[in-house]
C-alpha cells in the first residue's frame, strides 16, 4: 500500500461526534498527523463562516492545511487565507428551487454573510443558529433574500419530514442542481458538479498527490464521492447505514475516536 499523505475528513458526525466536540483521542491523532507530515482536509457541507467559530472554539486552527466547504463548493487555503470558489447557483437557479419546494410546508435556509435566513424558524434552527455562532431571522416572504449568488440552498426538518422529501427532492431532474442528505435534519442542495469528491480531486491534481495516497473518512450521504474518490476510505461506526458498505474500514462510532481509529487503521503510529 502507498504511504498515505493526505487525509480529508469530514466534520459533523465524523471529527465533531457531537456537532459540537471532538474527542481527545481524535484530537492527539491530528497532532500525529500534522508531526508526521500527512496534510488534513477538513471536508465539510458548512459554509466557510459556519466552520470558523467552531475552530476557534475548539483551538483547531493548527490541524488543517485546507478546508473544503460548502460541500465541495470552495476550498480554502488554511495558511494562505484564501478561498477559492468552485461552484455557486446563480439567483434565477435558486428562486426556482424555493419555488419548486415552499408548499412541502419544510422550512428553507441560505446563509448570507454570517447570518442565516429561513422561509420558518423551528427550536431546530434556533439550535442550529447557536451551534454555528450565527444570527438567525425568519422571512416568510423567502424570495425577498435571495438576491445575490450562493453556493447552497438547504431544506431543515425533523427527520421524519426529510425522510419523506428525500425520495422527492433526488427525483428532481433539474440539470442545474443536486440534493445530498447530509446529517439527520439537513438536505443540500449544490451546483450540479459540485461535491466533496470532486474538490478533493481538484486539490489533488493541484497540490501534485495522487488519488492512491490519500484517505477520506466520512459518515453521511454527502461523503459518499469523497469515499468514492480517495484512494482509501473510512467511516464511524455509526455511519449512515448506506455509508458502511461504501467503505474499506469501518472504525469505532464516531464519539469513541472514529477518525483515530480509521487513521490507526491506515497510517500506524511508528513504534
Amino acid at each position: 500500500m502507498n504511504p498515505i499523505t493526505l487525509v480529508a475528513t469530514d466534520l459533523d458526525g465524523t471529527l465533531f461526534y457531537d456537532r459540537e466536540n471532538i474527542t481527545s483521542r481524535d484530537r492527539a491523532c491530528l497532532a500525529r498527523l500534522r508531526d508526521a507530515g500527512v496534510t488534513l482536509v477538513f471536508a465539510t457541507g458548512r459554509e466557510l463562516d459556519g466552520v470558523r467559530p467552531a475552530l476557534h472554539r475548539l483551538s483547531l486552527w493548527d490541524a488543517p492545511r485546507y478546508i473544503i466547504h460548502s460541500g465541495g463548493g470552495g476550498i480554502y487555503d488554511v495558511a494562505q487565507d484564501r478561498d477559492d470558489a468552485l461552484g455557486v447557483m446563480d439567483v434565477a437557479t435558486l428562486r426556482d428551487i424555493y419555488r419548486r419546494y415552499k408548499g412541502y410546508g419544510v422550512p428553507i435556509m441560505i446563509s448570507q454573510h454570517g447570518r442565516l435566513y429561513t422561509s420558518m424558524l423551528t427550536d431546530i434552527l434556533r439550535n442550529e443558529a447557536r451551534l454555528l455562532g450565527y444570527e438567525i431571522t425568519e422571512v416568510p416572504d423567502f424570495e425577498s433574500v435571495l438576491t445575490e449568488p450562493n453556493g447552497k440552498i438547504v431544506m431543515n426538518g425533523t427527520i421524519a419530514q426529510l425522510e419523506r422529501m428525500l425520495p422527492i427532492v433526488t427525483a428532481d431532474p433539474d440539470p442545474r442542481y443536486r440534493w445530498h442528505r447530509s446529517h439527520d435534519n439537513y438536505i443540500d442542495c449544490y451546483r450540479a458538479g459540485i461535491d466533496k469528491g470532486a474538490a478533493l480531486g481538484k486539490l489533488c491534481a493541484m497540490l501534485g498527490v495522487p488519488l492512491s495516497d490519500t484517505l477520506a473518512i466520512g459518515d453521511n450521504l454527502n461523503d459518499l464521492q469523497l469515499l468514492s474518490t480517495a484512494g482509501h476510505s473510512a467511516c464511524p461506526g455509526d455511519a449512515h447505514p448506506d455509508v458502511l458498505p461504501a467503505v474499506d474500514f469501518v472504525a469505532c462510532p464516531a464519539q469513541e475516536g472514529a477518525v483515530a481509529c480509521a487513521c490507526d487503521h491506515f497510517i500506524p503510529p511508528r513504534p
